[in-house]
């Protein structure tokens, strides 16, 4: 779960920016405002806001994430060298698309 994407704010946000985010999504999805319908949805998504907004909201917590995220994009770059090589990336470059 990419807890920017559950917060809707850029990997850059200032905590200020965070911390509005988060508010504007509670208010959004807090199972007391919705619909007994959909409660148990909501539900869920407040679990993963709120999940995002720990990790986001604390400097420490924020960077070891971010270092995460990091690496995770580097295997994935790695992963692509391996299976398409030099070449096959470079082309996946240059093609154009549509």
């Amino acid at each position: 779960m990419d807890h920017y994407r559950t917060l809707q704010v850029r990997p850059e946000a200032e905590p200020e920016v965070v911390d509005k985010a988060y508010r504007a999504l509670c208010f959004k999805y807090h199972p007391d405002r919705t619909p007994e319908s959909g409660r148990r949805r909501a539900t869920e998504r407040m679990h993963a806001i709120n999940e995002a907004y720990r990790v986001l909201s604390d400097p420490q917590r924020r960077a070891a994430y971010d270092r995460e995220l990091g690496a995770q994009a580097g295997a994935s770059a790695w992963d692509q060298f391996m299976s398409k090589g030099l070449v096959g990336m470079f082309l996946d470059r240059v093609r154009p698309r549509g």
